[in-house]
């Protein structure tokens, strides 16, 4: 049955709910139907009860999915202190001011950005012919559908901003369709690429304007076992005929390269000016194949791509110099990266140049060259970061105009006179910064307003470490309202994610800082699995060592309780995508732990997750049940194959979206199945479905964003007792 046939099967589909009761369990929605189905790993039996669950073309299957969601949002609209929520996060945008998402700039100046009217998501494409010049208004992407059931996904100019490519994609879908705007007379040229995908490397025009390069998805059906599988890179010439597809990097172009299905073809243009494009064998990992190539041979089937570096050398970002001179960052023997450089004309890791040593208490992270040498950052524990030029073989620390917990550089070509800059801190918005290299000077790019919140003027950050159950130190970020007394009594909201090695901090989040306005306070624990400190600190919490990510959240919830911050009966703890291991996990190692659980399109049955759709991806970060011991990890961290009969687990909120292809519904749906009919509490189970949303509300807009975040919380305070957010049913 296809989604259109199942969303059918849910218009027809009436369910009817008796009056609910006055405790928390009220009427429960029909419990899943069991069919047991036992498997063999390595001569372990594994059962597992809900495998019918799996099966998204079976009618009976998608109608308890909507009488679970019926029921979930049904309770979650009668908590009284849910809407107040809604408005309170509404309150921050009380200025007549524009929202804006996508700003981008083309190699010789011309910005390009997203605008909307407020608290509407960005639907108009404006223009600036130099950064202080008056705007104008280029397009509104209402106009490209009578329905306006499209969003802005991706915005690039070419490197003269001459033309502008616009990928738009429908409300929950990951999959795009790209349109060319010339700049100059306005008009949408011929030609609509379909079936883009723009989120893992986005667009990359070729060097003479002439056409882009975009990646092809031939199946985006989020149920189907061939979800994103065998997609190529497509070079688009304009004007040309979009369905003549020119194949130049895939597994079926490049057979001798040995791709498989599920890795992704990527296509870089970093700088018009270098004559290289770089093709990267990507996926869930955080090393990958590296392969380049002339431009001028792009077309040519004579002239293969050469290896630059297997995954093994852990190359993370690379650029070419002036000199031809490849500039790379690597955490090959040396866990917090060291930027090195070696000649393109004789390739040798082995011998590279060390530009910057490995630093103790810093992972460098990012780096540009510039016409003014190389600028690089450098971030300890994902909470401070800092900007660094070389000078003469020393590293000289480029004084920011603010302290900040994250940065991102920009350039979009090696001649260029300025640098980006966007800066982000826990409890400021994000300023971005333009930062002339002739002056060394910092301007505030005058596109984006600098939100001024004076809700938050009364909140706090303290940034710390704390010992784990193995002695690990790890870095918690704690956010409350200033003066707060520690009574042992205050609602704590726990969050983490550690997965993939990824870098990122806990940035400004109004909706998120709610929780702190209202009293509450913030916990973002940085548990191994994430790239906070270094290479090591990743691998700390990958495949077989996964258990120490959701132990460190364990032992970071135990400490809040043991400094006198909170107590047991007012934890909640909230976990997203791959963050579900980490919660998930938490709650069925030390369901006594927490009073509410919140689980966002969660990965939670991971002995199936490299079956679901995109799931051989999955394999490169978590592990295969092919081999012994990574089958033995992926059981370990299946919080799904954790739940026991007979326990009293804590209060649980799930959601998840029916065109998710990254967590497909079926894992939580599981979860909750097995959930409800094992607990022995009488704390609800929710399990709230969006059969129009995809990953983690993907693309949902502001509304449905506002009142995601006021479900968590509502539900959270209603579990911890408060009186305001008590349902009356």
């Amino acid at each position: 049955m296809s989604l259109k046939k199942i969303y059918s099967c849910i218009k027809i589909c009436v369910l009817f709910f008796v009056c609910i009761s006055c405790d928390k369990q009220s009427n429960l929605p029909p419990a899943a139907k069991s069919v047991l189905t036992t498997d063999i790993h390595h001569g372990k039996e594994i059962k597992d009860p809900y495998r019918n669950l799996e099966n998204l073309e079976d009618s009976t299957v998608v109608k308890w999915l909507q009488s679970q969601s019926e029921y979930a949002f049904n309770i979650l609209d009668k908590i009284p202190g849910r809407q107040r929520l809604i408005d309170k996060q509404a309150s921050y945008n009380t200025e007549e001011k524009s929202s804006f998402s996508f700003v981008t700039y083309s190699s010789n100046g011309k910005f390009f950005y997203t605008k909307g009217n407020k608290n509407e998501d960005p639907h108009y494409i404006y223009y600036k012919s130099q950064i202080d010049s008056k705007e104008e208004l280029l397009y509104d992407t209402r106009n490209y559908s009578k329905k306006n059931d499209y969003k802005i996904s991706y915005i690039k100019p070419d490197w003269e901003g001459n033309n502008i490519a616009i990928a738009l994609s429908k409300k929950g879908e990951e999959i795009s369709e790209i349109i060319v705007l010339d700049v100059n007379t306005k008009k949408i040229l011929p030609g609509v690429v379909k079936k883009s995908v723009t989120n893992f490397s986005g667009i990359h025009w070729l060097s003479n304007n002439t056409g882009y390069i975009y990646v092809y998805s031939p199946n985006n059906e989020p149920t189907s076992p061939q979800y994103w599988m065998d997609m190529q890179s497509i070079v688009y010439k304009l004007g040309s005929d979009p369905n003549n597809r020119i194949d130049v990097f895939s597994k079926k172009h490049d057979k001798e390269l040995q791709l498989q299905s599920e890795d992704f073809p990527l296509i870089y243009n970093y700088d018009k000016q270098d004559g290289y494009l770089f093709a990267v064998v990507g996926g869930s990992s955080s090393f990958y194949d590296i392969y380049y190539k002339k431009e001028e041979d792009l077309l040519s089937n004579k002239v293969g791509w050469k290896l630059l570096a297997k995954k093994e050398d852990k190359i993370k970002r690379f650029k070419i110099d002036q000199k031809n001179r490849l500039v790379y960052l690597t955490s090959k023997n040396s866990s917090n990266n060291k930027l090195c450089r070696t000649p393109m004309s004789n390739i040798n890791f082995e011998s590279a140049e060390v530009l910057v040593k490995e630093k103790k208490e810093r992972v460098i992270t990012k780096f540009h060259n510039t016409k003014d040498g190389i600028y690089f950052t450098a971030q300890k524990n994902g909470i401070e970061e800092k900007l660094y030029r070389i000078e003469n073989n020393k590293e000289i620390e480029v004084i920011l105009p603010r302290d900040v917990s994250e940065m991102n550089i920009q350039s979009q070509s090696i001649d260029q006179n300025f640098l980006k800059i966007s800066t982000w801190g826990s409890l400021s918005p994000a300023i971005h910064y333009l930062y002339d290299l002739d002056s060394r000077t910092f301007k505030i790019e005058p596109i984006i307003p600098i939100e001024k919140h004076s809700d938050f003027d009364n909140l706090e950050v303290k940034n710390i470490e704390i010992p784990s159950h193995d002695g690990a130190m790890v870095p918690i970020t704690i956010i409350h309202k200033k003066g707060l007394i520690k009574n042992g009594n205050t609602p704590t909201f726990f969050y983490g994610y550690g997965s993939y090695g990824g870098t990122g901090s806990i940035s400004f989040n109004p909706n998120f800082l709610t929780w702190a306005i209202e009293g509450g306070i913030l916990v973002y624990s940085y548990v191994r699995g994430g790239g906070q400190k270094g290479d090591d600190w990743h691998k700390a919490g990958y495949k077989t060592t996964k258990p120490n990510t959701w132990k460190d959240m364990i032992a970071t919830t135990e400490y809040m309780i043991k400094e006198g911050y909170t107590n047991t009966e007012k934890t909640a703890i909230w976990g997203s995508s791959a963050g579900g291991i980490m919660a998930g996990r938490a709650m069925t190692d030390r369901p006594d732990l927490y009073q509410a659980v919140i689980l966002t399109s969660p990965a939670l049955n991971m002995l199936r997750s490299e079956i679901q759709p995109n799931g051989k991806n999955s394999i490169k970060e978590f592990g295969t049940f092919e081999i012994k011991e990574e089958f033995e990890a992926l059981l370990e961290m299946d919080s799904y194959h954790h739940i026991k009969k007979g326990v009293d687990y804590p209060a649980t909120l799930v959601t998840g979206g029916m065109k998710d292809g990254r967590v497909v519904i079926w894992d939580p749906a599981k979860f909750v199945a097995k959930l409800q009919a094992n607990n022995t509490s009488r704390n609800p189970v929710l399990f709230g479905v969006k059969f129009d949303e995809g990953h983690a509300g993907m693309d949902a807009g502001e509304n449905e964003r506002l009142k995601r975040y006021a479900n968590t919380f509502s539900f959270a305070l209603w579990q911890m007792g408060y009186k305001e957010y008590q349902p009356k049913f």
